[in-house]
């Protein structure tokens, strides 16, 4: 029968987030922050300014202590000092830098170049531009022979305005030629400098590619996309073209051109190739034009062409390098499209002629001796870093180093440099602003390299001005600038822990980061194999997976931007691979990996809500400092404990040798503590010479009771066993008994330990150094009147003080050997040691007795299993063959029937 009785409910857990918080922050590490450990160290550090500096004080802010604060002299003042000029310092070069990225961008830039390239892509104000249409070559040569050339050759019902005067002269001749810079759009506000240059790419023949055999016989040549290995060098200009038009079919070397690269969406074009410059007059060009079509100058091998110019806006002083490419793909596709850049023409130069140069002439100079002081700050905290990690002066050490060692050092040393993500993010805006000089200067050389765009020759009618080899370091160095940009507001986040309102969300975030950033890669993976998937399944019908890379970035933006599911995934009889695996990343991607990051988040907001909370009492530090050096500065203290200055002096320290035995012992382990502490921390700081415990390590404890894992290592312990002698209680080595204890050390020993107060009978410091000084006193004068007593008298008082020792128990003196109380202590040793050994032998047999016995009880277990398991097969047979026999026997009665 089974057992009816009522089972006891479990008691029901009711979950809350409170209560799930709360048991997340138990489970988290509890241990105080390094700041609060190291704070008496700092105290009694001879060389209190090697902290200075230190990238704790940044990292646990809200645990600076106060009180320290006020005195001048403090590791807490010194530093508070360093951080608030380093946050003024830092506010001072925000404000600047911000200015100087005002000063190099504003809306102008883009009005102006967006006005280019939509001119030059002859768009009207329905968004349709001609250079669309461009889809053949016979469709290109009708853009080139009319558009172009009536975008570059505006006709205008007024008399051409006169800009400058430009003069072409001539060797042993008076004739000279003016010119004068000429005018585009319908408002007369930009001006074409120099010439327009068409520039071809071409491919060599049956590079990059391959003839099938099979149609060989028919076409025997080929023409691959173009690349570095295959595009071609070689002259192919037809036997009777034109001899004005010859050149444009030999090759010219990118340092002819002066032209920078291109990417276009087949391949990325270098900056040489065939050139040819139109004419200054819009019917040479048509002529020109038509000639190159008629002469073949593009055929099967043309991979790209570029048509490069440079207008100016007289306006607004900016100029516009405009880049128009045709592509001619392999697979006989042709597209077209145009790329403008634009920039004020004082980025040009190092002119200060204009008040918007001379602005942007002073400010990076201003911000060049700002970085660089802020280069020398860095330089500081490392060799500070460096200082307290290896213990001793960087260059003694490097002297004591192989070259393995050296760089090994410089290694180690920015690894414990940037283990501060803040420091990290100082030496990246410090390489990103580098870099944006560096390339600021290589705009100025290149400005200069160039005859053409020397400042006399600079817009003349009949040379090319090779201003895009001058825009791509310009644009580099605005893009380094807008990253650089961004570090510099994210950083303000390391000086708002300064702001208890803020200093909560800064940790948060230093937190997600470390946590966010491993997810990133998990996510980076995640995405890289579906935008494989992508690229192999539908890159040959969707244009935006058609290249790993796009493939890539469009999976990233789905994110943000959605994706409009192509309806022909869902029609009869397609396959639905591709749409499962679509549906898979939507599942993992959106359903998944989102609310991870988002738990992410919420688990380290919710956890640090709980673990950061500060005393609302407590007062800031940072103001605290500038309140005392503020008064410092009036020559008012602000330490509000004046007991010390009204003490004497031998109130305010006591020789470790004069204080009771337990008070002894207690301020050598502190002592310990203090010194392992700063091991884990700094190198090279004595607080506690480790060799004065070298006796106290060479056994183990006579009071260890842990049981042996073994018969075989209790015999070994009785074999070898070592004399151990009893621990003594108070003793202390006498290197540190001379050493002297400050009043403030004292005190806070007595403070930390509760039961210091209780037996000293005390709880001030300055009273307990007064009454064993004068103990101390006391017993010196009572010896030197010893000296004047005659033998009866001394006799007396020593029977007298040897009554009174006895009727009294002081804490600060060990009891007297007795010979025969040793000899029965040592025995009495030997006897327990034996006991203990016996015992630890019956243990082991009885341990071993049960791990046997428990080995044939898991046997006898699994075999009356195994019974089991056999009964109630054989119960299955015979219940199968009984009913067999029943439905047989019915059977036969049926049939009789």
């Amino acid at each position: 029968e089974e057992d009816d009785a009522p089972k006891k409910k479990k008691r029901q857990i009711i979950l809350s987030r409170d209560m799930v918080i709360r048991r997340l922050s138990k489970k988290r590490d509890t241990k105080p922050s390094p700041l609060a450990q190291l704070q008496e160290i700092f105290e009694e550090a001879q060389d209190k300014k090697r902290f200075v500096g230190d990238t704790m004080f940044w990292k646990y802010f809200e645990d600076i202590e106060i009180t320290r604060i006020y005195h001048t002299n403090s590791v807490e003042y010194m530093n508070l000092k360093v951080m608030f000029w380093e946050t003024l310092f830092y506010i001072s070069l925000l404000v600047i830098f911000t200015i100087y990225v005002f000063a190099l961008q504003n809306r102008v830039v883009f009005s102006a170049r967006n006005e280019q390239q939509m001119y030059w892509s002859g768009c009207d104000s329905l968004g349709a531009c001609t250079i669309n249409k461009v889809i053949s070559v016979q469709s290109f040569w009708e853009f080139m022979h009319k558009d172009l050339v009536d975008f570059s050759f505006t006709e205008y019902s007024e008399p051409a305005q006169k800009v400058a005067d430009i003069f072409t002269l001539f060797p042993n001749n008076d004739f000279k030629l003016t010119w004068h810079p000429r005018f585009i759009g319908s408002k007369k506000s930009n001006v074409v400098l120099g010439t327009v240059r068409v520039r071809q790419l071409r491919v060599e023949k049956n590079a990059g590619c391959q003839v099938s055999k099979l149609y060989s016989h028919i076409f025997p040549d080929c023409y691959g996309p173009y690349t570095e290995t295959s595009k071609s060098t070689a002259t192919f200009r037809p036997r009777f073209a034109p001899t004005y038009i010859a050149n444009s079919y030999d090759y010219k070397d990118s340092l002819f051109t002066e032209q920078a690269s291109i990417a276009g969406k087949l391949a990325d074009y270098g900056g040489d190739g065939y050139v040819v410059e139109l004419p200054w007059n819009a019917s040479d060009s048509r002529t020109l034009i038509g000639d190159l079509w008629n002469w073949s100058w593009v055929d099967t091998a043309t991979r790209g062409i570029v048509v490069e110019l440079t207008t100016l806006n007289t306006n607004v002083n900016i100029l516009v390098n405009t880049r128009l490419i045709f592509e001619f793909g392999p697979t006989g596709s042709v597209s077209g499209k145009v790329f403008s850049k634009a920039g004020p023409v004082a980025l040009f130069t190092p002119a200060t002629s204009t008040p918007e140069s001379m602005n942007i002439m002073v400010m990076q100079f201003v911000l060049l001796g700002f970085f660089g002081l802020f280069f020398l700050y860095v330089c500081w905290l490392m060799f500070k870093t460096c200082k307290n990690f290896i213990g001793d002066s960087p260059r003694k050490f490097l002297k004591k180093q192989t070259w393995f060692g050296c760089i090994a050092f410089f290694f180690n040393t920015f690894y414990h440099y940037i283990r501060y993500a803040w420091n990290l993010v100082d030496l990246v805006m410090i390489g990103l602003f580098t870099a944006h000089i560096a390339l600021r200067l290589d705009v100025y050389r290149a400005m200069t390299a160039s005859p053409s765009l020397n400042p006399t020759t600079i817009g003349h009618p009949e040379k090319f001005m090779p201003l895009s080899s001058v825009f791509s370091p310009m644009v580099y160095s605005n893009n380094l600038l807008s990253l650089l940009a961004m570090i510099v507001w994210l950083k303000v986040f390391k000086y708002l822990c300064i702001s208890s309102y803020f200093r909560l969300l800064v940790r948060v975030l230093e937190q997600c980061i470390k946590k966010l950033m491993t997810f990133a890669v998990l996510l980076c993976c995640i995405f890289f194999g579906f935008s494989v998937a992508f690229f192999v399944g539908i890159g040959g019908t969707e244009e935006d997976y058609s290249s790993l890379a796009g493939s890539f970035l469009v999976n990233f933006f789905l994110l943000i931007d959605g994706y409009d599911v192509n309806v022909e995934f869902f029609d009869p009889g397609k396959d639905a691979i591709m749409p499962m695996v679509f549906f898979m990343y939507i599942a993992l991607v959106y359903f998944v990996l989102l609310n991870i990051a988002v738990a992410i988040i919420l688990d380290t907001y919710a956890t640090a809500d709980r673990s950061t909370k500060e005393d609302p009492n407590k007062k800031n530090p940072m103001l605290v400092f500038l309140t005392t050096y503020y008064n410092m500065m009036l020559g008012v203290s602000m330490v509000r404990d004046d007991a010390e200055e009204n003490m004497k002096s031998e109130d305010l320290s006591i020789r470790l040798d004069l204080l009771p035995g337990v008070v002894r012992r207690k301020w050598i382990e502190k002592k310990r503590k203090m010194q392992r502490i700063a091991n884990e921390t700094f190198a090279g700081m004595e607080l506690y010479p480790v060799d004065l415990d070298a006796q106290t390590q060479e056994g183990a404890s006579a009071t260890e009771w842990m049981l042996p894992s073994s018969r075989t290592e209790v015999f070994d312990k009785m074999n070898n066993a070592l004399v151990k002698k009893p621990m003594t209680l108070y003793d202390i080595p006498e290197a540190l008994s001379k050493s002297e204890v400050s009043r403030a050390q004292l005190q806070r020993l007595m403070d930390e330990d509760e039961t210091l107060p209780i037996l000293l009978q005390e709880g001030r410091a300055d009273k307990v150094i007064r009454r064993f000084k004068q103990a101390h006193l006391a017993e010196q004068e009572e010896q030197n009147s010893e000296e004047n007593v005659n033998p009866v008298q001394r006799l007396q008082g020593q029977v007298f003080t040897g009554v009174d020792t006895l009727e009294k128990v002081k804490l600060d003196e060990d009891l007297p050997e007795v010979p025969e109380i040793s000899g029965l202590t040592e025995a009495l040793s030997d006897a327990i040691t034996s006991v203990r050994n016996k015992f630890r032998i019956e243990l082991t047999g009885i341990i071993e007795a049960t791990a046997v016995l428990f080995e044939h009880l898991v046997d006898l277990t699994q075999g009356i299993d195994t019974i089991r398991d056999n009964h109630e097969q054989v119960l299955e047979v015979v219940r199968e063959a009984t009913e067999k026999e029943l439905l047989r026997g019915m059977g036969r009665g049926f049939m009789k029937r």
